[in-house]
């Protein structure tokens, strides 16, 4: 028929045979279309060979598909893909004030109470003069009078350092 035995056009591929075919087609109706009446007379042999193509069934072709009512175009379709936020658009910049409401109040480590840090605890405070009370030490621990009459102490360090300088 095309050049084509059986063997040859199971073995060739579905494009190969519309590209053959699409080829030869083409020279038909290149050398039809130069005259109508050639035209015309090639207009009633496709109809006529476009039934006699219809009712050739191999069974192996993929006119079966046309025949239940799908075609291939119908099976297999293709979907837009969905939507995607846009490259490089990030989260919104929270403030300093709104970053430290979300942490929520900050509490003293040594009480565990809000409003204060630590440093700044009067608990603390108030142990660490508990603490030199404890240890039997007083306010004037390690000073003694001068001898002034103004009423002023200076340290035993300073007193010892005055002694020595007075023998030197």
């Amino acid at each position: 028929m095309l050049g084509l035995s059986t063997d040859d056009s199971s073995r060739t591929s579905l494009m190969a045979r519309h590209g053959l075919l699409a080829h030869k087609a083409s020279l038909i109706v290149d050398d039809a279309s130069l005259t109508a009446a050639r035209s015309t007379f090639l207009m009633g042999e496709f109809e006529g060979l476009h039934l006699r193509v219809k009712e050739i069934d191999d069974g192996d072709n993929i006119g079966s598909m046309r025949q239940r009512g799908t075609t291939r175009e119908e099976s297999q379709q293709i979907h837009d893909p969905s939507a995607v936020r846009a490259k490089g658009c990030g989260k919104r910049l929270k403030s300093s004030k709104e970053k430290s409401m979300s942490k929520g109040n900050r509490q003293c480590r040594t009480c565990g109470q809000a409003g204060h840090d630590k440093r700044t605890c009067s608990q603390r405070i108030d142990r660490s003069n508990a603490d030199t009370n404890t240890r039997g030490e007083d306010e004037n621990v390690g000073t003694q009078f001068d001898g002034r009459d103004d009423g002023t102490f200076t340290s035993q360090a300073s007193s010892h350092y005055d002694a020595v300088n007075w023998f030197l």
